[in-house]
């Protein structure tokens, strides 16, 4: 059973009266060149998937109970850049169980074994020599927003079992996406196969004191099953999501508010993973000092209240908080805020 025993936890009730929240409750069969490629079959695919329940309908019962490790707080600190110009990165993709909200036990696609993948932190100019293995029982691929290269040749479907390797650069500063693309591809989204490329720029930026990522997804969910949901492709498709949530579990942040200090400059790095509902994000009791579009320096507005980051885009926005409190960050889509894309940001004089 997931739980949380961090003494900083906000009521619930306290916190949607602060936030003024109400409770309540095109289908793409290929991304780029990837569905040329032999080893994507949609139909075998499809059968692939219905190991593990078809596509839009509650799994076949198994009767037996599925074990999911208990609920990790996903840490939104941006990591530490190594200076080194060449990066080595080696990851897997693979199926697991885990919780995406308190007691809500879903079937994952994973990068890296979490939701969203791991937060892959860049300098611009970078050269990433990048490998993946796919360690589960369907194809997966990866597509990343911050590299420029040939989808027909590097973001292919890759069979399981198996190792595709290849090089690129980060050419461009920004907070981008990277997803898996094999078809369907809405589908390996919804089951949480994304995550977030941060690049910093070759002439840097004015020092932070907390920098943190967040990525907003969507989840739509079948019936459990053993105690376990999945997605359900219908509902993926109608755009009517269950759960909404930053960095993989409703409303973890708070739970386990972020946290900063009266005067410090925030950083936060917003990527929406979607893959249908726009982010408007916004938080409550402050303005954004500045927000970069895609992340990009180049791409400067001043004094916004909240910005708009669209599915598979990106959002840099800077602020201070100048008196200690807790401060409620969401989308502004109050639908979606009220299906868990909540958090709080806890703010002390020292």
């Amino acid at each position: 059973m997931n739980t949380h025993t961090n003494g900083s936890a906000i009521n619930r009730r306290s916190f949607l009266k602060a936030a003024g929240l109400v409770s309540g409750a095109a289908l793409l069969s290929s991304c780029g060149t990837a569905n040329q490629v032999a080893t994507v079959d949609v139909a075998k695919a499809e059968a692939d998937h219905s190991k593990m329940g078809a596509p839009g309908s509650t799994p076949a019962s198994t009767a037996v109970a599925v074990k999911i490790d208990e609920f990790k707080t996903y840490d939104a600190t941006l990591p530490a850049i190594p200076t080194s110009p060449t990066r080595q990165v080696t990851w897997e993709s693979s199926d697991k169980p885990l919780y995406i909200a308190k007691d809500i036990g879903f079937q994952a696609w994973t990068f890296g074994g979490t939701v969203p993948g791991p937060i892959l932190a860049l300098n611009e100019g970078d050269d990433v020599q990048f490998a993946i293995t796919n360690k589960s029982v369907s194809p997966h691929s990866i597509d990343f927003h911050a590299a420029q290269t040939p989808p027909s040749k590097n973001y292919i479907a890759i069979p399981p079992q198996t190792t595709l390797k290849f090089n690129w650069k980060a050419q461009y500063p920004g907070c981008f996406m990277y997803h898996c693309g094999t078809p369907y591809v809405i589908h390996h989204m919804a089951m949480g196969m994304y995550g977030a490329t941060i690049v910093k720029p070759k002439t840097g930026l004015r020092p932070a004191d907390r920098e943190y990522v967040l990525v907003q997804s969507e989840f739509y969910v079948t019936d459990p099953v053993d105690g376990i949901v999945q997605t359900d492709l219908k509902k993926a498709l109608s755009g009517n999501p269950d759960y909404v949530a930053f960095n993989g579990y409703s409303e973890q942040y708070k739970e386990t508010p972020l946290t900063a200090k009266v005067g410090e400059l925030i950083r936060m790095w917003v990527m929406n993973a979607g893959p249908s509902h726009f982010s408007a994000f916004h938080v409550i009791g402050t303005i954004f000092e500045a927000a970069y579009q895609d992340g990009n320096p180049a791409n400067k507005m001043v004094g916004m209240q909240t910005v708009n980051v669209y599915p598979g885009g990106g959002m840099m926005v800077e602020f201070r908080i100048p008196e200690a409190g807790n401060y409620p960050f969401v989308t502004h889509s109050f639908a979606d805020a009220s299906k868990g894309a909540l958090g709080v940001l806890a703010v002390t004089n020292s």
